[in-house]
């Protein structure tokens, strides 16, 4: 049996308003995602996210420094089980290829032109202000003060919501305060377990010029990281 031409028109028009629908559905959804209220007020947010991620026993992160807005001076991954064991892999000072374990005052240092490891005994490399930042980057998530937080939307990192805070700190870290004077990030905060899983520091030096760009993304907070000595097998 035929349909009338009419009933199949009103039909097409049908499923046109229908699929206008849902596209509108779909965009509002995603306005109240983007732009609603982030829930806790910035401040708020911000110190209960700072001090859940300090408190963290283990975490996994991704590290690269800049120096001038634009010098790549290191590029690392790193995992670190609190107190005192961290490993690294990457680049750093244009050596690539480097890899380090820290357990408590012990430093494994891989041999880039071998399998073997170069083992310092007494060694706190982590601490050392040179490399702090690559060893320790939530060191740099040390604060007197955080006079200026704002909040500045929302985005999704690595398929996790996220709401982003920008903030103007006062840091207590002798070897930044020692060059420069004027500090910038940028945090992206998981609200839901309220840990900050992506940050941008810019420090400036006195003048206004371009100085340290650091970019950091953290993961894997309080899982079971297992981090041990090099076998045997590969050297000491």
């Amino acid at each position: 049996m035929m349909l009338p031409p009419r009933f199949m028109l009103n039909n097409k028009r049908n499923m046109v308003l229908l699929g206008a629908a849902l596209v509108l559905i779909l965009v509002i959804w995603g306005a109240v995602f983007l732009f609603a209220d982030p829930g806790l007020a910035p401040e708020e947010l911000f110190n209960s996210s700072l001090q859940n991620t300090l408190a963290s026993h283990s975490y996994r992160y991704a590290v690269e420094v800049k120096q001038n807005g634009r010098d790549v001076i290191s590029t690392v991954n790193g995992e670190r089980v609190e107190p005192d064991r961290v490993h690294i892999k990457g680049s750093m000072l244009k050596s690539k290829d480097i890899e380090f374990i820290q357990i408590t005052d012990t430093t494994y240092m891989k041999d880039p032109w071998s399998t073997r490891w170069i083992t310092l005994e007494g060694s706190k490399l982590a601490q050392a202000e040179l490399f702090l930042t690559e060893f320790n980057p939530l060191s740099l998530f040390n604060f007197k003060d955080v006079p200026q937080i704002s909040y500045n939307g929302k985005e999704k990192l690595d398929g996790v919501k996220t709401v982003l805070l920008q903030l103007k700190p006062t840091v207590a870290n002798p070897y930044l305060e020692f060059k420069y004077v004027d500090y910038d990030y940028k945090i992206w905060v998981d609200p839901k377990e309220q840990l900050i899983r992506k940050a941008v520091m810019e420090a400036r030096p006195p003048g206004g010029e371009k100085g340290m760009l650091v970019d950091m993304k953290f993961w894997d907070f309080n899982k079971p990281i297992i981090i041990e000595k090099p076998g045997l097998e590969v050297g000491s």
